[in-house]
């Protein structure tokens, strides 16, 4: 009984603690993140399911997904690299591992997401 009581207390305790990764899995939240230079606001959130193409045509990748804004320009079509590495360095700041081979597309004006990429 006692190892019992003690383990329920430890419980209780950690469920005190701020999320931390569990697995290696990515925790949802909003960042700013600076890659080479350039600062971004940055979400790791539940969403749908992404793709990945490949020479068989698109499969889907599951995780989080990670929306990826830049404060200043605002980010374009043209800017799939840097939004791409803005989104790897959130998703690894929130304990997740970065899918290179999700795609990304621009889904709003200056908004670059990445469904599925974050795990």
């Amino acid at each position: 009984m006692r190892a019992g009581g003690v383990l329920i207390v430890m419980g209780a305790l950690s469920a005190c603690a701020s999320p931390a990764p569990v697995g290696g899995r990515a925790i949802p939240g909003a960042s700013e993140v600076t890659v080479e230079g350039q600062d971004f606001l940055t979400e790791v959130r539940a969403g749908s399911a992404g793709e990945r193409l490949t020479a068989a045509g698109a499969r889907p990748v599951t995780g989080l997904t990670v929306d990826v804004r830049r404060l200043a320009p605002p980010l374009h079509y043209s800017d799939g690299a840097a939004a791409k590495r803005a989104a790897e360095a959130a998703c690894e700041g929130q304990g997740g591992r970065f899918d290179p081979t999700a795609a990304g597309r621009v889904s709003a004006p200056g908004l670059w997401r990445f469904a599925g990429a974050c795990a």
